[in-house]
């Protein structure tokens, strides 16, 4: 049997968790995280916990629980559904009625193939029926995520791996489920954070782990006109870490110098 933790309470994961009422499933009033397990260990954890906390903060959804106490959870659920050595986790949390914090865990095994290197790459387009704000808000991963939502069904329907989504500013804010980088002779450009992208746990890590590697990284606005004019793409995101980008529209890329990031940066990590 599976489980979930509510709220602190392990529960079958079949059981009915929530009413109607639910203001995250009224409003989109919550937040969430993706978590990877691997070999029982939370990666990234701090990241995870700066994230949500400041989240949550800015949300004014009160809260009282620790990093200590929410790992703890997380572990002992990962135990009870048996993902301890590979899983996904997935933490949402949302405001009740009393403007306090409500939380659901969830554990899943996690195939070991998102470790490795990809391969094949990916092929993207642009998905052009929606424009992201933004704001104060716009890093945060919260409940309401109508535009990714729509911009990786438009990515199925189409027969592609992902679909990127743009800012109100007609520029690249992120993909339906990763952040972006692009690669140009010898530096790197990645989206601000005031383009709107979400403030990605494996783009932090890998922007702080960049610098250390002498690379040179830049924060800014990007056009599609940059995204044909890369030499290489690739997707950043906290269950399958870097994933190149083989072809956009009809422009192909390389991927020398991703595959080099990853065995320096990621390949250590596993």
């Amino acid at each position: 049997m599976n489980f979930v933790c509510f709220n602190g309470n392990f529960l079958p994961a079949d059981e009915p968790l929530f009413t109607p009422q639910n203001r995250s499933f009224r409003y989109g009033d919550g937040v969430f995280e993706t978590i990877k397990i691997y070999k029982s260990k939370i990666l990234f954890e701090q990241f995870h916990y700066d994230r949500l906390f400041l989240s949550l903060k800015m949300l004014q959804i009160k809260f009282a629980f620790t990093s200590s106490y929410l790992s703890s959870l997380i572990i002992e659920l990962c135990k009870r559904n048996d993902c301890l050595d590979s899983a996904r986790v997935r933490f949402a949390a949302c405001r009740n009625s009393q403007g306090e914090c409500e939380f659901v865990i969830e554990a899943s095994p996690l195939d070991n193939k998102v470790n490795q290197w990809n391969e094949q790459g990916l092929v993207i387009d642009i998905y052009p029926f929606a424009r992201k704000n933004a704001d104060a808000f716009s890093n945060l991963k919260t409940a309401n995520f109508l535009p990714y939502v729509l911009a990786e069904l438009f990515a199925k329907e189409k027969s592609i791996d992902d679909a990127l989504v743009l800012n109100t500013f007609n520029n690249i804010a992120d993909s339906s489920k990763a952040n972006i980088f692009l690669v140009k002779k010898k530096e790197i450009f990645t989206p601000a954070i005031h383009q709107g992208c979400v403030s990605g746990v494996i783009r932090r890590f890998l922007m702080d782990e960049l610098k250390v590697q002498g690379y040179r990284l830049r924060q800014q606005e990007i056009s599609e006109q940059q995204l044909l004019d890369a030499d290489e793409v690739f997707l950043t995101n906290s269950i399958y870490d870097i994933r190149w980008v083989e072809k956009f529209r009809e422009k192909a890329y390389t991927s020398e110098q991703t595959l080099s990031i990853y065995k320096k940066i990621i390949a250590p990590l596993y």
